[in-house]
């Protein structure tokens, strides 16, 4: 239909195997080497394996053009045959006479001797018809051994003559075990140095498989050459289709946009066959749209009716079997990027009065002073009086996410060592009385005064009775954590504090911390600072 409009001379991209329109690739070019290069020097068994619709029948028709008239060749189209059938279509292939050939047509008497001669003469050739019925007719009743034989005085003949014998079989994955274990059979006819017949086996990627079973192991033994085709790459695609417009139709004008190319390739994947169709469709879209450039659109209007209605989600599909991925991959790199990002902070490298800013907004709701006057309070609870022949001692805050609870979020002013256990003084500026935070050194849970003797701690809890205190320390001991609590005072209200620690190094507190963090709970990291 579109032959006129494009001026072809034929269909450029017709299916049938028509070796003037093979492109000889890198890899095409190669087989075909292989193959001459096995009959040239007789070599027994070769195998080409691809997969379907690569062009391997196509193949097979280019290396019989490129045969001389020295090599005889049988080609076996149809492999779902018996022993016995191949064996006919070898011999009549290769146009075989019987052994004897000859027949009797009189008999007469020599007046010397008086002896009776027989006269006997090879069937005319005059009558190529009648030729080929009596050829079929002895083909069709001779015995395999018979076939064999006559097989065998052929090949020695070709060898005679300097001549080859080659046996090509297409799709050759589809012979049973029975044939290909009689053509091995065959492959014994030979002389000391050379094999009579070359055997080819053309077929599908699951020939070499088949071939690996232990029944064939002989057989396989015997390949000399294997040469596989795999489908074509992006340019060789592109190459491909001009040469097959170029063969069909040098005066042709019409073309394929790189889109229209990409767009072809991601449908056939590099497959000749599946290049034929699509092109096939595109060029009829193209004349129906009158237009000597095939876009990108024309090739998606062919793709949509070679795959029918139903598979109306093509496109869709296969922009989430590549892109999905793509885009998986990339939050994935850049949720990585973002965790390794943060795991190189170190909580005490954040600004402290940021941070105790930020942990001050959270009050209870009794009493809850305006929170500028919170951050200045905490600010100021900082700087603390160094006790007599004492270091000064100041808080520091390691940052973590607010603290989500129903009671005020305390954070306990730290005392140096000397004030533990005996007369304490708070570490801290006097405060007012709304949010005055006080110690009670007599009423922290026992054995305090000697876990306050590490530099770190960590704040979890802030609770209104001992008795919850004791069950949340009795929770946190049973999961492994070194726990206790201690009682404060804010705005007249009594405060238990639950810590876990102490820690001597920020290592270690770190680890409780991340474990305390990972279960759930929002703890605080604490630390004390100590300068001379």
């Amino acid at each position: 239909m579109y032959q006129n409009f494009y001026r072809f001379k034929e269909k450029p991209f017709s299916l049938t195997p028509d070796p003037k329109f093979l492109y000889l690739s890198k890899q095409y070019q190669g087989a075909l080497d292989h193959m001459l290069y096995g009959i040239k020097q007789r070599e027994g068994f070769m195998v080409i394996a691809g997969d379907v619709g690569t062009g391997k029948t196509t193949l097979c028709r280019c290396l019989l053009d490129r045969l001389d008239k020295n090599v005889e060749v049988a080609l076996i189209l149809n492999p779902m045959l018996s022993d016995m059938d191949l064996l006919r279509n070898i011999v009549q292939d290769l146009r075989i006479k019987p052994l004897h050939a000859t027949q009797a047509v009189g008999m007469i008497e020599d007046n010397t001797t008086g002896e009776e001669i027989t006269i006997e003469f090879e069937p005319s050739s005059s009558s190529h018809n009648d030729l080929m019925h009596v050829d079929l007719t002895w083909i069709n009743s001779a015995s395999k051994k018979e076939l064999i034989d006559t097989l065998n005085m052929f090949l020695l003949d070709q060898h005679e003559q300097e001549k080859s014998t080659v046996l090509i079989i297409d799709e050759a994955q589809n012979l049973s075990l029975d044939v290909m274990e009689q053509l091995r059979i065959l492959s014994n006819l030979e002389t000391e140095k050379e094999k009579l017949l070359q055997i080819i086996f053309v077929g599908q990627l699951e020939l070499n498989e088949k071939l690996k079973l232990p029944t064939l192991k002989q057989l396989n033994q015997r390949i000399s050459i294997r040469y596989e085709i795999s489908p074509l790459t992006q340019e060789e695609a592109n190459n491909y289709i001009a040469h097959r417009v170029l063969v069909a139709g040098a005066a042709s004008q019409v073309s394929f946009t790189k889109s229209a190319l990409k767009e072809i390739f991601k449908y056939s994947n590099g497959y000749p066959r599946l290049i034929n169709l699509v092109c096939d469709r595109a060029l009829l879209a193209g004349y129906n749209a009158q237009v000597d450039k095939v876009d990108r659109q024309h090739v998606q209007e062919a793709i949509r009716s070679l795959l029918g209605k139903e598979n109306k989600g093509y496109f869709f599909k296969r922009f989430l079997k590549t892109q999905l991925p793509v885009i998986a991959s990339l939050l994935f790199f850049l949720a990585g990027l973002a965790f390794f990002t943060l795991s190189r902070f170190e909580p005490e490298e954040i600004n402290i009065a940021f941070s105790s800013a930020k942990v001050f907004q959270q009050t209870s709701p009794i009493h809850t002073p305006p929170a500028k006057a919170r951050v200045e309070t905490r600010k100021e609870s900082m700087v603390a009086e160094p006790a007599p022949k004492a270091e000064e001692v100041k808080p520091v805050i390691i940052p973590t996410p607010a603290l989500e609870q129903t009671s005020p979020n305390l954070i306990e002013p730290i005392a140096t060592q000397e004030n533990i256990g005996g007369n304490q003084q708070s570490a801290t500026a006097s405060i007012t009385p709304a949010n005055k935070l006080q110690k009670a050194p007599n009423n922290a849970s026992p054995a305090t005064a000697e876990k306050l003797k590490g530099n770190y701690r960590i704040q979890v809890y802030s609770l209104r009775t001992q008795a919850e205190a004791d069950e949340r320390i009795a929770k946190l001991t049973s999961a492994g954590f070194d726990t206790f609590w201690k009682k404060a005072v804010s705005a007249g209200q009594d405060w238990y504090i639950v810590y876990v620690g102490p820690f001597k190094d920020l290592n270690s507190a770190k680890i409780n911390f991340k474990a305390l963090k990972f279960s759930g709970r929002k703890p605080i990291l604490l630390s004390v600072s100590t300068t001379g």
